[in-house]
């Protein structure tokens, strides 16, 4: 702006064609007069000061006293270019000295132009406000449309890492990246189930082929075994007794391998929690008592879901059992049963050395045993059926280490109860 008004100053001066006319203030002062000189704009003055100050062209009114005084101080230099200020006027102007000791200064009120620009440097910063929120608005919606399709693929590889295997990432078919991404997702899910299947499937038909052949060979060291006596007939016990370990194994990896491929005959019905929790605790009350254990139940009648009674049975009993076995020192054994947020949740609970930390995530892979004692039977396959059988109730196990202790917890959607 300052640029453009000293262009307009010296076109001004060019227009006045007062070139060789700056000797005399009286002079210049008379020949402007003369040529009736007027002002074209409003927010330009011209003044000329004869050497005392004296205003001898142009609007007293716009320049005081104190500005003559500051011109008067710099006249003696150069032409310059000369600022006042005052509250009500900012003149920006040429001063140049005369040769008799006046001044001649051309210049304009810059103070509306700076009101100007002030405005447009308003509105140019309104405008690219607006601008910007109008961005942020837009792209806010294209950020949370694709945070919570990022969120979605977390949530769907989280699932399947818990044991949902049938989960799926979600496709739009937009053909962008996200959903090619989720389609190269899928494809390496549903390939990873199909070779868990194909194990599985192996492991079963492998166990289930070999299951006669064992059978056999039992029967056959029984009747050798009427026969003998002394060493040979201890020997022979202790193989009779492998192969029907080996046949455990082999029916517990098959219904396993039932449980988890959902071919198992299961009815779900509504089952009160109480029932079937104190029908395990009955059946278990001996063996803690042979333990010195005291089995507690601590529960109430109006917790309801559904599931197959068998199937839940045995996986509470397998808890119990697990407990027992892997924590006899424990002086209190604790069922309990209650509802929240409406899932039902049956928890047994011990004080024994409880599980490590950095093994709670793997302690119900298969064949993954809690303790390595020898005269602590099992195949490592307790967990992992009570997690199948509760998986195929879209129920989770829990595992919580206590302090002393652990809390193995069935957690299953609640039915309506009907008191």
């Amino acid at each position: 702006m300052k640029s453009h008004v000293e262009n307009m100053i010296f076109e001004n001066i060019e227009n006045q064609n007062l070139n060789k006319k700056f000797n005399s203030s009286n002079d210049l002062s008379i020949k402007l007069k003369n040529e009736k000189y007027k002002e074209n704009r409003k927010d330009h003055f011209t003044f000329i000061f004869d050497v005392h100050g004296t205003t001898l062209l142009g609007d007293e009114k716009k320049i005081s006293t104190s500005q003559i005084q500051y011109l008067q101080k710099n006249s003696k230099n150069s032409p310059a270019i000369i600022s006042l200020k005052d509250n009500n006027i900012e003149l920006l102007g040429l001063l140049v000295p005369l040769t008799d000791g006046g001044m001649y200064f051309n210049a304009y009120n810059v103070k509306p132009m700076n009101q100007q620009t002030q405005v447009i440097s308003l509105m140019t910063g309104v405008g690219l406000l607006v601008i910007q929120l109008m961005i942020l608005l837009i792209s806010l919606r294209f950020s949370r449309h694709n945070l919570y399709r990022v969120n979605h693929i977390i949530d769907t590889l989280e699932q399947y890492a818990r044991g949902q295997h049938k989960v799926r990432v979600n496709s739009n078919d937009n053909k962008d990246e996200f959903d090619q991404l989720s389609q190269e997702i899928n494809m390496v899910l549903g390939r990873t189930q199909t070779l868990m299947e194909e194990v599985r499937t192996i492991t079963s038909h492998v166990a289930h082929e070999l299951k006669t052949p064992l059978t056999r060979l039992q029967h056959k060291l029984i009747n050798v075994s009427e026969s003998l006596t002394g060493k040979e007939l201890a020997e022979l016990e202790k193989a009779i007794d492998e192969t029907e370990q080996i046949q455990l194994l082999f029916r517990s990896i098959m219904r396993l391998s039932e449980v988890e491929t959902g071919q198992i005959s299961h009815q779900k019905n509504k089952i009160n929690a109480y029932d079937i929790v104190y029908e395990a605790y009955e059946y278990y009350q001996p063996l803690a008592e042979s333990y010195d254990i005291d089995l507690k139940l601590s529960a109430s009648k109006k917790h309801y879901f559904y599931a197959d009674k068998v199937l839940i049975f045995q996986a509470i009993t397998n808890l119990l059992d697990n407990a027992i076995k892997y924590a006899p020192e424990s002086k209190t054994l604790t069922l309990t049963i209650y509802s929240s947020l409406g899932n039902t949740f049956i928890k047994v609970t011990d004080q024994g050395k409880g599980i490590p930390e950095e093994s709670l995530q793997f302690v119900t892979q298969r064949f993954k045993r809690l303790s390595s004692k020898k005269d602590v039977f099992g195949h490592g396959l307790g967990l992992t059926l009570i997690r199948a059988i509760v998986s195929l109730h879209n129920g989770e196990l829990i595992l919580t280490n206590t302090h002393p202790g652990l809390c193995a917890c069935i957690k299953i959607r609640s039915a309506k109860a009907t008191l």
